[in-house]
């Protein structure tokens, strides 16, 4: 389900602010008024996130210097701290 941004017409609003985000089915119609305030309010275009590639898995130093503890297994759902 994709995330939508809609903005009041006439920002601040005093309910909902600069604007709000709302998770919509593909197919459901857009908002064309605000749910709290019942003003006019436009969609849009959604933020794009940058996340970045993990090319190589991490070792297991880099792991536990970031706090993680790390696992190994031994056999069927046995595992040891390493």
């Amino acid at each position: 389900m994709p995330l939508y941004f809609y903005r009041p017409a006439k920002t601040p609003c005093r309910l909902c602010g600069q604007g709000f985000e709302r998770w919509e089915k593909a197919g459901d119609p857009r908002l064309t008024e605000c749910e709290k305030c019942g003003q006019a309010v436009s969609a849009q275009l959604p933020v794009s996130v940058h996340t970045p590639k993990q090319t190589r898995k991490p070792s297991v130093s880099e792991a536990k210097n970031a706090g993680f503890t790390v696992l190994k297994r031994i056999s069927s759902g046995e595992y040891e701290k390493q």
